[in-house]
């Protein structure tokens, strides 16, 4: 027999008369299928998984440096303490009769203090005159005064301390308000 005669004795498979493609298995299409659906939720989960790992390494790091500014604060708010009392010790009134050169020494003690604090980001600031804001004034005493406007800061007890432009420590002051004699006069006005 030649090649021909095998050729017209092999009769086609139905699905290459039709020129369909030949039929799956009914059953294997099937498990194909649930195979895509598992693939599609594998993804799905490591997707998530790999979200969650980014927001989890964020919240950390935001942690981490949330608790290392409050460490940072609060080493600071111990060194302005420090610098509180050294700026005390030297005033006027504290300083009669001391030896000038012992003086000397604890200004320059004083002044490296606030250049460490400086260095480190922490900015003293005077309040003497502002008017009185609660984010950066504390007001320890509040006195009638004709002098000053009300709500304005008279006399500054302790320096404020900011860094970032946020108050580490707000300035301890006194505060004017009207005189007495004043508030009667615009109330029988």
């Amino acid at each position: 027999m030649s090649s021909e005669d095998l050729n017209e004795h092999v009769e086609p498979a139905p699905d290459e008369q039709s020129g369909a493609a030949p039929s799956a298995d009914p059953d294997l299409a099937e498990r194909l299928a649930e195979a895509e659906r598992e693939i599609d939720q594998f993804k799905r989960l490591a997707q998530r998984a790999q979200a969650d790992l980014v927001n989890y390494r964020n919240r950390v790091r935001g942690e981490q440096e949330s608790l290392q500014a409050r460490t940072t604060g609060r080493v600071a708010g111990r060194f302005i303490e420090v610098a509180d009392q050294l700026e005390k010790a030297l005033a006027p009134e504290a300083t009669g009769g001391v030896d000038p050169q012992w003086l000397s020494g604890v200004q320059a003690i004083y002044q490296n203090l606030l250049n460490v604090l400086k260095a480190e980001g922490f900015e003293r600031y005077d309040a003497h005159g502002d008017e009185f804001d609660p984010r950066r004034h504390e007001a320890l005493l509040v006195s009638p005064s004709t002098e000053h406007p009300p709500n304005h800061v008279m006399r500054q007890l302790a320096a404020g301390y900011s860094r970032n432009g946020e108050t580490v420590r707000p300035a301890q002051v006194e505060i004017a308000s009207t005189p007495e004699n004043e508030v009667d006069q615009a109330e029988g006005s």
